[in-house]
């Protein structure tokens, strides 16, 4: 399996924070994530969008922060919104029996319409 470097960049538009994960989400990059995501959701957004465009891999300790994550917006009376999951990264909410718990669109512009 090809590895592919993590790069992740938090953006706010309007009252919307949005975090950027393109390449894999693994054990052995996952505190970056982490981090933005906290970065993200001390802006204390109404919506937070994670965009998984270009997210090639989703560990399941990525998995676990997008569970954490979806507690504290909960907590925060923040949306979380999970934006362009591939059909590798989206099968692992399946297999994780996440994918009704998690609110998914299909692209970053549905989620920010939403």
């Amino acid at each position: 399996m090809e590895i592919h470097p993590l790069q992740v960049t938090v953006e706010q538009i309007d009252s919307a924070a949005i975090v950027h994960a393109v390449g894999d989400v693994s054990a052995a990059n996952i505190d970056p994530f982490r981090q933005a995501i906290a970065t993200a959701i001390a802006k204390k957004p109404t919506k937070l969008v994670i965009d998984l465009t270009g997210t090639m891999f989703l560990s399941s300790p990525g998995l676990a922060v997008l569970v954490q994550t979806l507690q504290l917006s909960q907590r925060g009376g923040c949306s979380l919104i999970l934006a362009g999951a591939n059909e590798r990264v989206g099968g692992i909410f399946e297999i994780a029996r996440l994918s009704d718990v998690f609110k998914m669109t299909p692209t970053l512009e549905a989620a920010l319409a939403n």
